[in-house]
C-alpha cells in the first residue's frame, strides 16, 4: 500500500475533542516553565509588555519552536491512510536501532545517561521518539500474527519473533543506562499484548521472566539508580554518612515540600523567585514541573490539570473502542499505554509516591524531544480515528 493524500472530505471526522484537549495542556505549560524559571515580577508591574519583559523566555520560545514542528509532523501524519503507514514498520525498526546505536557511540551523556545528541544548545533524544515508531512496529506485528487467530495470540511461537524485535532496543535503551524509559517501553508493550488477546500463559510467562530478571537489573544498575530506589524505600545504606543519605531522597523532598506549600489557591505565578525555587526544586521545568506548579497554582490548580489529563486518557480510550480493526486500536491502546505510564510515574515521583526517573510530563515538561514525541504519537491517534468509519460528501 502506498502513502497517499489525504481526501479533503475526511477533515470533518478529526477528533477535536482530543486535539483541543492537547494544545490546553501545551499552552498551559508555557505559563508553567515561565513560572518555574522567572523570577518575581516587580512590584507596580502595570502594563503587558512590563511583565513580559522581566519574564525567562528562553525555554518558552524554544518550546514553541518545537510544537511548530510537532504540529506539523501532527499534520503530514493525518494524510496519509495508517494502514499505509504500517507498511512501513520494517524501516521504521531499522532507523530506530541505528540511532540507538549511533547515539551510544557517539551521543553526549547528561544526568548520567548517554542517550542525546547536541546540536547547540538543543537535544535530541532517538529513544523519546523511538517509543511512537515501536507503538507501529509492535501494532503491526501483533495484529499480523493476531490475524485469523479466533481469539487472538495463542501460541508462544508466534510471540517469540514480536519478543525478539522488541528486546534490542530495550536493550540499547538499558546500555546507555536509561531504565525509565527502557520501563514505558516495557509498559506499553505488555499493554498492548494484553489488547491484541494474547494468551494469559504467555502474558503471565512474561511476568514472571520479568520477576526473576530483577536481582539481574539490580545487579548492573548504576550506583546512583540504586540510590534513588533505596531512597524511595527508606533503605539505609551500611557505612553512608548523614550527608549522602539525605542526598539520596533531596529531590523527592524538595519537591514535596514545593507542592505541599502551594496549599489551596497557591503561592501565584511569577510570583516565586526563579532562583530560590531551582534550589529547593532541581529540575523544577522539567522532571519537577507538577511540584512547581502546584506550588504557585495550589490545589485548585493541579486538580484542573488532573481534570485535563483524565479527560485526554478517557478520549483516547474512547477512540480506541472505535477503531475499525485490531491494527488501529493497538496503535491506540499503544499510544495511550505510554501517555499513562508517563502521567502517573512523573506525577507519582512529584508527591512521593514512585521512584525518581526523570520521566517528564507529556505536553507539559520542558523537553523538544518528549514533546515532538507526544505530538507524533497523537498525530497517529487522530489519523486511526478519523478513518474509523464510512464517510460521504
Amino acid at each position: 500500500m502506498k502513502l497517499g493524500v489525504l481526501d479533503k472530505r475526511i477533515l470533518k471526522h478529526i477528533d477535536w475533542v482530543l486535539f483541543a484537549n492537547i494544545m490546553v495542556l501545551i499552552l498551559l505549560s508555557f505559563v508553567a516553565i515561565a513560572s518555574a524559571l522567572s523570577d518575581p515580577l516587580a512590584e507596580g508591574t502595570s502594563s503587558i509588555s512590563s511583565a513580559v519583559s522581566q519574564l525567562d523566555l528562553e525555554y518558552v520560545f524554544q518550546q514553541l519552536t518545537w510544537l511548530g514542528v510537532g504540529l506539523v509532523a501532527m499534520f503530514v501524519l493525518l494524510l496519509p491512510d495508517y494502514h499505509a503507514i504500517g507498511e512501513y514498520y520494517r524501516w521504521i525498526y531499522v532507523a530506530l536501532i541505528v540511532l540507538l546505536v549511533a547515539v551510544y557511540l557517539f551521543g553526549s551523556e547528561i544526568n548520567g545517561t548517554k542517550g542525546w545528541f547536541r546540536i547547540g544548545s538543543a537535544g535530541f533524544q532517538p529513544s523519546e521518539v523511538g517509543k511512537t515508531g515501536m507503538v507501529i512496529v509492535m501494532a503491526r506485528m501483533m495484529a499480523n500474527r493476531a490475524k485469523g487467530q479466533d481469539g487472538g495470540i495463542k501460541r508462544f511461537r508466534d510471540i517469540l519473533p514480536i519478543l525478539g524485535v522488541f528486546a534490542l532496543p530495550v536493550a540499547l535503551i538499558l546500555i546507555q543506562p536509561d531504565w525509565g524509559t527502557a520501563l514505558v517501553y516495557v509498559f506499553t508493550f505488555v499493554s498492548m499484548l494484553f489488547m491484541a488477546k494474547t494468551s494469559w500463559k504467555i502474558i503471565v510467562s512474561f511476568l514472571v521472566a520479568g520477576g526473576v530478571a530483577v536481582p539481574v537489573a539490580w545487579a548492573v544498575m548504576a550506583d546512583w539508580q540504586k540510590n534513588r530506589i533505596r531512597g524511595f524505600l527508606g533503605i539505609e545504606v551500611a557505612g553512608m554518612s548523614e550527608q549522602d543519605a539525605s542526598d539520596m531522597t533531596m529531590q523527592a523532598d524538595r519537591a514535596q515540600a514545593a507542592a505541599g506549600t502551594g496549599e489551596i489557591t497557591g503561592k501565584g505565578l511569577f510570583s516565586i523567585s526563579g532562583e530560590t525555587q531551582a534550589s529547593r526544586i532541581p529540575e523544577n521545568h522539567t522532571d519537577f514541573i507538577f511540584a512547581s506548579t502546584t506550588e504557585a497554582v495550589g490545589f485548585v490548580g493541579a486538580i484542573v490539570l488532573l481534570l485535563l489529563y483524565f479527560t485526554l486518557i478517557i478520549r483516547t480510550l474512547y477512540l480506541a473502542t472505535k477503531a475499525k480493526d485490531e491494527f488501529g486500536k493497538l496503535i491506540i491502546i499503544g499510544v495511550l499505554a505510554m501517555t499513562l505510564f508517563h502521567i502517573f510515574e512523573n506525577i507519582g515521583m512529584n508527591i512521593g509516591v514512585m521512584p525518581i526517573t526523570g520521566i517528564p510530563l507529556p505536553f507539559f515538561s520542558y523537553g523538544g524531544s518528549n514533546l515532538l514525541t507526544n505530538m507524533i504519537a497523537f498525530g497517529l491517534v487522530l489519523n486511526v480515528s478519523m478513518r474509523r468509519q464510512k464517510w460521504s460528501i
